[in-house]
């Protein structure tokens, strides 16, 4: 994503938001060490990236992506990623590593 011709900085960033998103959902968040919380925010990316909201097609402007094709491809992706609860299990967490 970096120094693409032609892509600006702030389209970048944008883009750089819902990568964010896309880990979060797909290999839940690794910035948070509570299971519960994990789990919560794992669902909420899914969500996010899963239904058209005003703010989903705002970021996927910014970031010169298609909302409707954003939508499509995460639904696929995140039908064959393991559940939520899967991802925040200790378990999980330490064969990754």
């Amino acid at each position: 994503m970096y120094d693409q011709p032609g892509v600006s900085p702030a389209k970048e960033l944008w883009q750089e938001v819902l990568l964010r998103a896309v880990e979060d959902a797909l290999f839940g968040p690794r910035h948070v060490q509570k299971r519960a919380t994990k789990i919560i925010l794992c669902k909420e990316a899914r969500d996010y990236l899963t239904q058209s909201s005003r703010d989903l097609s705002m970021v996927c402007n910014l970031a010169g992506l298609d909302m409707q094709a954003v939508i499509d491809r995460m639904r696929v992706m995140i039908a064959k990623a393991p559940a939520p609860e899967e991802l925040a299990s200790e378990r999980r967490r330490n064969r990754a590593a």
